[in-house]
């Protein structure tokens, strides 16, 4: 098995060199205009996606080719990946089906147009659809937009299990036209699906293991925070995935706390957010706690990853450190342009703060 990751790894350590670096990241943060981002991007690796994106302007020029690019590197994983591996890494791929048929469901709840939801799907070009490593591909994609009723998406893509996984919160829904409930049954479903595969792979894998387990973790905790901060009724309970490294009477005590501080407090020796927790404290805001969760997380496994030993491990890496650079360019582009102070834009990207 490790000789046929001798190829793979000598690819993705080639391509590894294009990803853009800290004080790309730093330069970014002095930008203003999505124009500046824009040529910033399309002299750092970027002008065959924006180029792809020419039909767009401004901003949504900008997501489109993160879009895009965040595609073609996925894409680039799969093309290197042994047959063995394949079918663990487009299970974790269809993340991507996921994030998609979320944005589809809000949009067609906010009764949003087509052109307005193909915007923000991880997409190949501005025109082809999905990542082509999940389950749904072009023509599903396209169906799926012209759907009118929520009832008709989950009915479409029963077939491909997330629809089943929905279709026991679809009372739910039609009762409160609320979509969280359906929107956490994905979740569920992926989290499930994706530990049950790489348990049961038989190599090197346990630290991919154990980062979708922290994954489930960090998930669980930003859900309880957000539940007492904002003081909601629901059962929390209801909205907790299962799966993760945390024991489950923990996680009834993390629950049961009285304040942000008091689960903060209970979390110290597992992860420490001393920085997110101070600027919680001055600022009122949660985003810095989950930044920095979400940053120590990347980085504690991309660094376990890269130094194993010919794997699975070396692949996984390559894709946290490109969905890092997606979700950093969403996120800092997007936060200059609604004019989010520097503080925030730091404290909220994984390649930063």
């Amino acid at each position: 098995m490790l000789n046929a990751y001798g190829l793979p790894y000598g690819s993705l350590k080639v391509t590894k060199t294009q990803f853009l670096q800290r004080k790309d990241y730093e330069e970014m943060t002095r930008l203003f205009t999505p124009a500046d981002f824009i040529s910033y991007l399309g002299n750092h690796g970027y002008m065959e996606e924006i180029s792809a994106s020419s039909d767009y302007k401004g901003l949504d020029m900008i997501d489109v080719s993160n879009n895009i690019h965040l595609s073609k590197m996925n894409r680039f994983v799969l093309s290197v990946t042994p047959q063995n591996g394949k079918d663990l890494i487009v299970s974790y791929l269809t993340k991507w089906d996921i994030q998609n048929i979320k944005t589809i469901l809000v949009s067609k709840n906010l009764n949003l147009k087509i052109e307005e939801t193909k915007i923000h799907l991880i997409s190949s070009s501005n025109s082809q659809l999905g990542i082509f490593a999940g389950l749904l591909d072009y023509n599903d994609y396209h169906n799926l937009l012209l759907m009118d009723r929520i009832e008709d998406i989950i009915s479409y893509t029963l077939k491909f299990g997330y629809g089943k996984a929905m279709l026991s919160y679809l009372d739910d829904y039609r009762k409160t036209n609320d979509l969280s409930a359906l929107l956490l049954s994905l979740d569920l479903y992926y989290y499930d699906m994706l530990k049950e595969k790489f348990r049961f792979y038989s190599g090197s894998e346990g630290p991919i293991y154990r980062f979708i387990r922290k994954t489930i973790d960090f998930k669980n905790i930003m859900t309880i925070l957000k539940f007492i901060e904002f003081g909601e009724q629901h059962n929390i309970s209801d909205y907790i995935l299962s799966g993760g490294s945390l024991q489950a009477q923990f996680i009834d005590d993390l629950i049961k706390s009285g304040s942000v501080d008091d689960v903060i407090q209970k979390l110290k020796g597992y992860s420490e957010v001393i920085k997110g927790f101070d600027f919680y404290k001055r600022n009122g805001s949660l985003v810095g706690i989950e930044g920095e969760l979400y940053r120590n997380m990347y980085w504690e496994f991309i660094t376990i990853l890269e130094m194993s030993s010919l794997s699975l491990n070396n692949i996984m890496a390559f894709l946290l450190r490109a969905e890092a650079e997606w979700k950093d360019i969403r996120n800092i582009s997007f936060s200059k342009y609604y004019g989010i102070d520097d503080e925030t834009i730091k404290m909220t990207t994984i390649n930063m703060g």
